[in-house]
């Protein structure tokens, strides 16, 4: 009896490491979330073909916390906070993060280009002023890496993610697998985005 009652438990936590979230944000674009042995998903609100609000975090320890913003682009549009071509997105992501510079070591928001797939997407690193050199607090971060990626085709008719990563190491074997998950979410693309951008940038607002 024992040994069925451990049978029986075994199979429940396989169910659950495998509970599956898809989110549709076109007619062509659906995602999906997956529970696995080393993280657990949380979906904090999703309406089809607008947005949905994933949080991730590890099912052991609290080594970082992720969270995913999908949307349809069409809702840049409707919001009019633009995030369907290279030049609107790296703006929305440097405007979205001067809030968090008060508190930073950073003086200026960095952007740093990335392409997952061929795609467009701009991210930045925010140091928390307070916890350096100090041991850190459990449940607090050093780092916040922010940032967003065209998913699907520019325009009104794609998808993107915006994603902001919380941990204590930006280089660590963990925080590749996290960044490599994020960028998976993208499609190939087969023709270059229509404007494109390739500087980094520095926007100081000390003034």
């Amino acid at each position: 009896m024992k040994t069925m009652i451990g049978i029986g438990l075994c199979a429940a936590v396989m169910v659950l490491h495998a509970e599956k979230h898809e989110f549709q944000m076109t007619p062509k674009d659906t995602y999906s979330v997956e529970d696995t042995e080393e993280w657990k998903a949380t979906v904090e609100r999703y309406r089809p073909l607008y947005y949905a609000d994933v949080d991730i975090r590890p099912t052991k320890g609290s080594s970082f916390s992720l969270k995913l913003y999908f949307k349809t682009n069409m809702r840049s549009f409707m919001d009019d906070n633009r995030f369907d071509s290279p030049e609107a997105m790296k703006s929305m992501v440097i405007e979205s993060s001067k809030g968090y510079l008060k508190h930073s070591v950073e003086k200026t928001i960095e952007v740093e280009e990335i392409n997952p797939k061929g795609q467009y997407g701009f991210m930045t690193t925010i140091t928390d002023a307070s916890l350096v050199g100090k041991p850190i607090p459990k449940d607090e971060f050093l780092y916040m890496v922010r940032g967003m990626v065209c998913l699907s085709e520019s325009g009104l008719k794609g998808s993107s993610l915006g994603f902001s990563l919380m941990t204590n190491s930006t280089n660590s074997p963990e925080t590749k697998k996290i960044m490599d998950y994020i960028y998976d979410f993208a499609k190939e693309r087969e023709t270059p985005p229509t404007d494109k951008t390739t500087e980094d940038t520095e926007i100081d607002t000390e003034k």
